[in-house]
């Protein structure tokens, strides 16, 4: 099966710097809804793209009371028959595929893609010389550990980076056999089997000379409340309390439906 084939632009982007995440409908409502309600708490304009969304689900996104920009997008794709995993791995590559989109059809200048469940805690800003930021972890063995997909930044000068990983996924996802992976497998072969957001990322970032590592900035992502942005991995999703956790520190009450 193809992905990224049935796209659709909901509301087009007017700023050109963006904060791009993905989710679909369930997610959106878990977690994705308070990174939104973050940016536009610190000013961050948004493009969100949704996998198989509801009309009232799009409805109710566009009546938020929001001051930043947000721009929408839609896929709507066939769930049958697909292996479990090769579908993870594609929920954790679409926000690439988006944002390709978007620089190919010059609707962006800058991204800021991240996962769903992060939250910002500030304005995030990078000077002008830097045009490609990235979580690099060089001393591990392992590609899957040796990137970090929370957050990625981009600019149009750096466009192909993401090309390029759209294109390498593309060429993984047609070699490998998903329908072998188990929970039974050693969990570093497993994630480097599926985990290919970056597993790619991990592989082209070698050949990249020019460019800001982003894991040496102090608390700049971790799953601490207090980072400049909150990552809600691991026992963040587990508390049966987050959701009011996420209200309470968002301050932004909210029930989206």
């Amino acid at each position: 099966m193809k992905y990224f084939q049935n796209i659709e632009i909901i509301i087009a982007p007017k700023s050109k710097n963006k904060v791009v995440f993905q989710c679909d409908e369930n997610y959106f409502k878990e977690f994705g809804i308070y990174n939104l309600l973050s940016c536009n708490k610190h000013k961050h304009d948004v493009h969100l793209h949704l996998i198989n969304p509801s009309e009232l689900l799009l409805d109710n996104i566009k009546n938020l009371n929001l001051t930043i920009d947000l721009s929408i997008s839609k896929e709507l794709l066939e769930l049958e028959n697909i292996n479990f995993y090769k579908l993870k791995s594609y929920y954790f590559c679409s926000r690439y595929f988006i944002t390709d989109y978007l620089f190919t059809h010059d609707l962006i200048q800058k991204a800021y893609i991240t996962d769903a469940d992060v939250i910002f805690n500030e304005n995030i800003s990078f000077d002008d010389d830097v045009n490609l930021g990235i979580l690099y972890y060089p001393h591990h063995s392992t590609p899957w550990k040796q990137t970090g997909a929370n957050f990625l930044y981009v600019t149009d000068k750096k466009k192909q980076f993401i090309k390029n990983i759209v294109n390498l996924y593309n060429e993984k996802v047609e070699a490998i056999n998903f329908n072998i992976i188990s929970e039974d497998m050693d969990k570093m072969i497993r994630a480097n089997m599926y985990g290919l957001d970056q597993v790619c990322m991990s592989a082209l970032i070698k050949e990249e000379t020019n460019f800001l590592n982003i894991a040496t900035i102090d608390n700049f992502v971790t799953k601490q409340q207090t980072a400049k942005i909150w990552s809600l991995t691991g026992p963040w999703k587990k508390d049966p309390n987050i959701k009011t956790i996420l209200e309470n520190h968002i301050k932004y009450g909210i029930d989206i439906k």
